[in-house]
């Protein structure tokens, strides 16, 4: 039972220098669901160069999520930010995934993802933009079940 805390990925978490990677007594903290690959997803830009090493274009990554949130707060901007999050998530893997997003206070857009894979437990993730600031949080993480 205790290899399980040597299994998955190491766990990514967002800060305001882009991203880190928890450690719990010199051991990176892993995580064995879906949070890294969705983060992954949202938070790649389309047209990153690493793409380069990818032949096949279903193993490329990229997305508008981050684009999509460098306009005004608006309406119309809150309904692109939830479009460019399903459309990030739109894979096999996730299942059925959806979004809302929100507008709670002035500089912050909040998006609430819930991920439906096939066969697993559903996860939600939140994801909060406060001003240039990033913060992401999954309920429920599979490395906390360890």
């Amino acid at each position: 039972m205790t290899d399980l805390i040597y299994q998955g990925d190491p766990k990514l978490t967002l800060d305001c220098d882009g991203a880190d990677i928890p450690y719990k007594d010199g051991q990176p903290v892993m995580d064995r669901g879906l949070e890294n690959l969705a983060l992954i997803s949202l938070f790649t830009e389309d047209g990153w160069s690493g793409n380069a090493l990818f032949r096949d274009p279903a193993e490329q990554v990229g997305s508008g999520f981050m684009e999509a949130h460098r306009q005004p707060i608006t309406l119309s901007a809150l309904n692109e930010i939830r479009d460019a999050a399903e459309k990030a998530l739109d894979s096999d893997v996730f299942g059925t995934v959806t979004a809302v997003t929100t507008n709670p206070r002035a500089e912050v857009v909040q998006t609430e993802i819930t991920i439906e894979p096939p066969g697993k437990d559903v996860q939600t993730l939140l994801i909060s933009k406060n001003g240039l600031n990033w913060s992401a949080q999954i309920v429920d993480p599979a490395y906390k079940k360890v």
